[in-house]
């Protein structure tokens, strides 16, 4: 019996200065794992995200964003599939969201 493997190249990772900013104001280790843990799923898995946002995530990105929950906060993050690249563009607090 044979096993087919296909090993799937990673798409790059884009964050975004505010991502970066938001990501900085996590204190909790807790939260933080969980953020690490989500971004990871998004690199393997980049179209996972949901398409169903709030409306200010969808005034300030556009409708094409995705979102993934880490925790109290969303993920904001647009995946180009043509140069399969990631960008991150937010960490939103939940309770924010509208």
């Amino acid at each position: 019996m044979f096993a087919l493997v296909c090993a799937r190249r990673r798409p790059e990772l884009v964050f975004a200065d505010q991502f970066v900013d938001d990501l900085d104001e996590v204190w909790s280790p807790r939260g933080y794992d969980r953020v690490r843990r989500v971004l990871s799923m998004i690199e393997q898995f980049p179209e996972s995200g949901s398409r169903s946002l709030p409306r200010s995530i969808e005034r300030e990105f556009g409708h094409t964003v995705r979102k993934c929950a880490a925790g109290p906060f969303d993920i904001v993050y647009d995946y180009d599939v043509d140069v399969d690249t990631v960008y991150m563009l937010d960490l939103v607090a939940q309770r924010s969201a509208e």
